[in-house]
């Protein structure tokens, strides 16, 4: 685990002190989870810098999850690449609904273990206190499972270079008397990308 956070730290914190920490580990560790899927919304729609910053920010995180299920269905052709990367949509969608409770749930140093106690509240259609208690190793649990799926989710840039690479060599016709598209690959790759998606 490379989060900067050992049990053996935390341990040697005030209670009190250890469960903010801890929230605030989980929330912070949150958001960079989300500036990942921005990053990769970005790189599936080719829209980078403040267009891709100004479309992020006016989405709610459960529609960016949609919204890159679907451009990756579409976008994607390798069904594999595909499939992992829509798991992993789905497992931080999941994250989504745990940063929900974490980020509106009143807490405190817990009496039973050496994390946090949760207070959740439920009213969907009867009302529920759920019992939330998480100990320190819950934390860097979902911490570690986080930076997984965010480290997954950022290698879709990756995938999708390669995948943009390959398109250009069979959509590029040869030049006469070259041996392939690879010939044309520089100038097709040089063109500038259009962001509205027309040519």
């Amino acid at each position: 685990m490379n989060t900067g956070l050992t049990k053996h730290s935390l341990l040697a914190m005030d209670p009190d002190t250890r469960a903010f920490t801890l929230v605030g580990a989980f929330m912070g560790y949150f958001a960079l989870l989300e500036a990942g899927i921005n990053s990769a919304l970005g790189e599936v729609l080719e829209v980078k810098g403040i267009r891709g910053a100004i479309i992020a920010r006016n989405m709610s995180f459960d529609d960016k999850i949609k919204t890159l299920r679907t451009l990756v269905d579409l976008f994607i052709f390798d069904k594999a690449q595909a499939k992992n990367f829509d798991d992993l949509a789905r497992r931080a969608r999941k994250f989504g609904e745990i940063r929900n409770v974490v980020a509106h749930t009143p807490f405190r140093r817990s009496p039973k273990s050496d994390g946090v106690e949760f207070f959740p509240l439920s009213a969907a259609s009867t009302l529920k206190f759920p019992d939330m208690d998480w100990p320190i190793d819950e934390f860097l649990r979902q911490i570690d499972s986080i930076n997984e799926t965010d480290n997954g989710l950022r290698s879709i840039e990756s995938k999708m270079s390669i995948q943009r690479i390959a398109q250009a060599l069979i959509q590029s016709p040869p030049p006469k008397g070259s041996l392939g598209g690879l010939f044309g690959l520089g100038e097709h790759l040089m063109k500038p990308s259009p962001v509205d998606g027309s040519e």
